[in-house]
């Protein structure tokens, strides 16, 4: 049923691509060309590319918890608050990732962590605008 179910999302959604093209602005910044390279580098089997997606979910939604919490709850030093708990969240993101990967695979782990850093820490920049 899984397999079915997974089998139609990837129909559709391959269907709707055929129709429009893909523009990498309209990517999510998590799979942004310059990232997919080094997920494509890790070779991931599917319990690992399990178990990224799982952390990058948690991580994502970790990163607006944090800035939400720390906002609502004021007081001073709001930014350095924010950034130590976004360091947080990436952090166990890490920790997570280099406990399921292979000594291999952690250089270009690494270099996806730190683009997607950039990439996230960009596209908040953008917002405050």
């Amino acid at each position: 049923m899984k397999k079915i179910f997974t089998l139609i999302i990837l129909l559709l959604t391959t269907h709707i691509w055929s129709e429009s093209p893909i523009n990498p602005e309209d990517l999510p910044p998590w799979l942004k060309p310059e990232l997919l390279v080094h997920l494509v580098s890790m070779d991931m089997n599917e319990n690992q590319n399990n178990e990224f997606r799982e952390g990058l979910l948690e991580c994502l939604n970790g990163l607006q918890r944090v800035v939400q919490r720390e906002i609502r709850k004021g007081g001073v030093n709001i930014p350095k608050r924010i950034k130590r708990g976004i360091n947080r969240q990436y952090g166990e993101f890490d920790q997570r990732m280099k406990a399921t990967l292979k000594d291999s695979q952690h250089e270009p782990w690494e270099k996806y962590l730190e683009e997607l850093k950039e990439v996230m820490s960009e596209r908040a920049m953008q917002r405050e605008d």
